[in-house]
Order: C-alpha cells, then structure tokens, then sequence
C-alpha cells in the first residue's frame, strides 16, 4: 500500500509479516476482537511500518522471548526483552515504531476500545480511557495466558474452533482487561438466569447451527440481551457456557444417530456440525471416553 495511514490495525498488516493466522470474535455489541499469530524463524525482521492512530489497544503475547527497539511518540523506550508468556500493552492512540530484530512468534490481539461499551451491564457505565500498563512494560497474568493457550489450536485447525467458542474467549479477554488494567470494577450481582423464553429460544438457535456459525451476538440479540448479560445469564442456568452446551448437542445428536442409522461416522460427524470423522471422533472421545465406532458396537450388540 502506498499510503501508509491506510495499513489496517485490526489484521496487523503494518506489522509486514507474510505468514500470519487470524481469529475474530464478534462477542460484543459494539467491537470485534482479533487475534493474529505472526511468526518469523530468523532474525533481522526490521522496521515495521506506521500504524493508524486510532482508539484501540494491542496486546502482544509472546509465545518465545523476542529483542528489538521500541519508540513511543519519538522516544526511546526501555525494552531490552520481550519475555516468554508475557504481553505488552500498546495504545494505538499513541505512535509506536519498532525495530524487530529477533525471530518472534506472538499472539498479537487488536482490541477497539468499544468492545468495552459492550460490557456495561455488567463492569458499569465507567469509561475505559486507557490500559494501565506501561509502554514496553512484560506483564505476566495467568488469565491472558490461558485464554491464548485456548485459542492456540484455532489457528492450526480453524474448522475446529466454533464461532461460539472464540467469542467466548474474546468476552473473557475484555472482561478482563476492563477490571484488572482499565479501573472497571466486577459487578457482583449475581445473574437471576434466563427466563423460559429465552432460554427455549437460545437452545433452539444452537440445535439449529451446530454447524457453529452462529456467533453469541446473534443468540443474545435474539434473547433480548447484551452478549456479555447473555453469556453469564445461560451459564447460570444451564451450568455450561454456550459453546460447551453446542459441544454436549452434537455429541448427543452423534449419539442418536449412532444407534438409530446406518450411516458413516464420516456422514455423522458432517450432520452434526463436526468438521470431520477425526474432529468427531477426538471430541466423542474426550466426552464419553470411548471412539464413535466403539460406542456404535456396544449398543448394536
């Protein structure tokens, strides 16, 4: 691109990394949170280009310790190493140029500031004007770290990750970020559940697109509720968050048709929302400790 104002933020394009993967959770009302995994096997990456100034932040998680120079708004800062499972917060409010100078490999999450507004109902009305984090600050935070843990199989196996699923982690970063770096304080009501209709309308959602395409904006919209309000309301009730509940559905649903058809695991795991016979057969395994085709034999015998 030739103007460089117009790199775009949210896929981490300025950042002039060729082999990149990219996750988006679109779990709140009003932002989308992308995760991207950029990596380079040799040093001397370079300068990166200028990114737009906008209001978001990126939160850099690091998967091995990386060196380069950082500048914030013309100033050098202090940032001899980028360690292992931390991540740096950077402000893109703020104008930040890097020279990446070791090999790297890094979660990378672009997150808007109006992904907080989403989180009203539950954090208050406060405003999150900034990220209390340093520049060039490591931060070590055993939540951040397993919500990337998480998601890590979704850039290898995109298919295996559902839409239900990355949101939820999406709306757990947020959540997160907004209390412990951004002053927001936890409600502590505690969420009275969903009513009968809603929860009658969610679950039909769900057994309608166990395909997971579905994405938990759409769920709560239809239930007349914030993502975040939903999310919290459908654990109360149901005792699993909703990408759990959809896993538990298909497995039912597998189970079903295990025992009342003739068709194939391979046609089985396709009607039921699983990208193949192996990712079927790894999730029955997980839930019912046993394979597809051996739960199969037991019931027909």
């Amino acid at each position: 691109m030739s103007n460089k104002n117009t790199y775009n933020n949210q896929y981490m394009e300025y950042l002039k990394v060729q082999e990149a993967s990219t996750v988006v959770s679109s779990v709140l009302d009003k932002g989308v949170i992308t995760a991207t995994r950029i990596s380079r096997g040799s040093p001397g990456h370079g300068f990166v280009d200028q990114h737009a100034t906008e209001d978001a932040f990126m939160l850099a998680f690091q998967l091995q310790d990386y060196q380069g120079d950082l500048w914030v708004d013309g100033r050098n800062v202090e940032f001899p190493l980028a360690r292992k499972e931390h991540f740096t917060v950077y402000d893109y409010n703020r104008l930040w140029q890097a020279d990446m100078k070791s090999a790297f490999d890094c979660v990378n999450f672009y997150v808007p500031r109006t992904a907080f507004e989403g989180l009203a109902e539950d954090l208050g009305p406060k405003t999150i004007e900034t990220l209390n984090v340093l520049p060039g600050l490591n931060v070590e935070d055993a939540t951040v770290k397993g919500i990337v843990e998480a998601l890590l199989p979704a850039f290898t196996t995109p298919n295996y990750a559902s839409r239900l699923f990355v949101d939820h982690l999406g709306l757990a970063l947020s959540a997160h970020l907004a209390v412990t770096y951004g002053e927001a304080r936890q409600s502590l009501n505690a969420s009275a559940g969903l009513a009968p209709w809603q929860q009658n309308r969610a679950l039909a959602m769900i057994d309608a697109n166990l395909d997971g395409s579905l994405d938990m904006s759409q769920i709560a919209t239809a239930c007349g509720l914030s993502a975040s309000y939903f999310a919290r309301s459908f654990k109360h009730s149901l005792g699993l968050p909703p990408y759990k509940w959809m896993i538990k559905r298909r497995v039912e649903k597998a189970q079903d048709l295990l025992r009342r058809t003739p068709l194939s695991i391979a046609e089985i795991a396709t009607a039921c929302g699983f990208s193949d016979q192996s990712h079927l057969s790894k999730v029955f395994s997980q839930i019912t400790g046993t394979t597809p085709s051996a739960w199969r034999k037991a019931r027909i015998a």
